[in-house]
């Protein structure tokens, strides 16, 4: 899709983490102060979770670029560790260090010998992010205790982040987790955007990318995505750009109602329901007005009384 079409800089909803598009929800704010505050008192381990798509991997990488410089790090994108010795190796392999043909002692020792060295180096502890943590296994966050037990004279050489989903809580709660669980000093939880805040977030989006929102998109389009998409970042922005590729391709100026219905009907995603009732008492669905007056429409009802959408024609 050409951007200038609708005169942006870059495309705004992009699949990839980016920090330059952080929107600062109330929610994200908060677990972002609480990873600062957990680091700032050197507790040993901080837990970010919350449902995914959510933004905690973005707030991990937010809160690493306010650290300095100097401050020596880890950044485990994808945390599977069945065994100890393969979490050893992802952390070796991040710093840069020789990992293959070791036994799991030899690991240890090598890990051991650079943590202690860059907090020397540095006087601060390694920061060790883990993304997906829930997919460690009880024998990997034993051996993420036992990391956390090395100290120099200035303190703690080990400061571990666990971003993970809100099953990796529940798991810490058992017997076997009880040593590691001590540890958490901060368990900062994100939860998903209210509709009013999803579409400030798709309005946020559009003016990073030097744009804006109220010239791109229609106020009932924004409603439709917001109020279908759970307030989940990931999914608005899958949802919003693709109703972008719509309008470019039905050649209108604005997203409109019926670019964001397609959108929403091309992901499986249910526009919200009215909170307006009908005459028969039941809540109805948003409806754009040429779907209404539309002849290509199919008005035969499905079993559940729901009828189907037309798809605006294409133009050649």
């Amino acid at each position: 899709m050409d951007c200038s079409r609708f005169n942006l800089d870059r495309q705004p909803f992009r699949p990839a983490v980016d920090p330059d598009s952080y929107f600062p929800s109330p929610s994200h704010e908060t677990a972002l102060a609480a990873v600062a505050a957990g680091f700032a008192r050197r507790d040993p381990v901080v837990l970010l979770d919350g449902p995914s798509g959510v933004g905690k991997t973005l707030i991990a990488r937010k809160w690493l670029e306010h650290l300095l410089p100097d401050v020596p790090r880890v950044m485990l994108p994808s945390a599977r560790a069945e065994k100890p010795a393969e979490l050893l190796q992802a952390i070796l392999f991040d710093l840069g260090k020789p990992y293959k043909g070791l036994t799991e002692q030899e690991l240890r020792l090598t890990v051991t010998e650079s943590l202690l060295d860059a907090a020397t180096e540095s006087s601060y502890p390694t920061v060790i992010i883990l993304d997906e943590a829930q997919h460690l296994s009880q024998a990997a966050f034993e051996e993420l205790r036992l990391l956390g037990n090395l100290e120099t004279k200035r303190g703690a050489a080990v400061f571990v982040l666990l971003v993970a989903h809100p099953m990796l809580r529940a798991a810490l709660r058992r017997p076997a987790y009880e040593l590691f669980a001590q540890r958490i000093g901060v368990r900062a939880a994100v939860e998903s955007l209210t509709d009013e805040e999803s579409i400030a977030y798709i309005h946020h989006q559009v003016e990073a990318a030097g744009g804006e929102a109220e010239a791109l998109f229609e106020e009932e389009a924004l409603s439709l995505i917001a109020g279908a998409c759970g307030g989940v970042p990931r999914v608005l922005n899958r949802a919003a750009a693709l109703a972008m590729e719509l309008a470019a391709e039905f050649e209108t100026k604005k997203v409109d109602v019926e670019a964001a219905l397609e959108a929403l009907d091309r992901l499986e995603l249910e526009p919200a329901e009215s909170e307006e009732p009908g005459e028969s008492g039941e809540p109805v669905l948003l409806q754009h007005p040429r779907r209404a007056t539309d002849p290509n429409r199919d008005d035969e009802a499905d079993e559940s009384g729901s009828k189907k959408r037309a798809t605006r024609p294409r133009t050649a």
